[in-house]
């Protein structure tokens, strides 16, 4: 499960105290905050609504296979930042492009976000361009671009690319198997 995976993967880096969960499944939700709680040992708070848990957080992960957008612009807190990870297919968006137009925008691969991503939005609506994204993941990994620089709105469109996933599966085997320090 995605969320699970990212609720251990962000946990690792900022300690949360609190994280505040919204699906569609009532009793699945439940379940997925319970086993969290158990895992990693902070509150996880079971919200109504979207609405809550997105205005409730500093930090927004979305993961939806839907074609629904799941937030709005109205319910972030204004230094939010959205890791939107569901959008992977021309059909499936989960972030409003007035959202994009007013963050921080940064994809895993501008190429590949422009065609499947949420970034695909907010061209087609006009509210953005490519030439608007402030930097791809791996600039701000190595550095060439700074990540948060005050109180902005940051939007990571992520698509999945196989070169990534396949760095991030060589670093989680050296940390968690051989012991290496990041």
């Amino acid at each position: 499960m995605i969320a699970g995976a990212m609720a251990r993967a962000s946990s690792e880096v900022h300690k949360w105290t609190d994280a505040y969960c919204y699906g569609l499944d009532t009793k699945m939700t439940e379940s997925f905050c319970k086993e969290m709680e158990a895992d990693l040992g902070f509150k996880f708070h079971v919200c109504e609504s979207a609405e809550e848990a997105v205005s409730s957080a500093d930090v927004v992960f979305t993961q939806t296979p839907g074609s629904k957008q799941v937030l709005e612009m109205g319910w972030l807190k204004p230094h939010a930042t959205i890791i939107a990870s569901g959008t992977d297919q021309p059909t499936k968006n989960e972030i409003p492009a007035d959202v994009m137009a007013n963050s921080k925008m940064v994809c895993d691969l501008v190429r590949q976000c422009k065609l499947v991503g949420e970034l695909r939005t907010a061209i087609k609506e006009g509210t953005m361009k490519e030439e608007d994204v402030y930097a791809e993941i791996g600039e701000v990994v190595n550095g060439s671009k700074p990540g948060r620089e005050g109180d902005e709105l940051i939007v990571v469109d992520l698509t999945g690319t196989g070169a990534q996933d396949a760095a991030i599966g060589q670093v989680a085997v050296d940390v968690l198997v051989h012991g290496k320090a990041l």
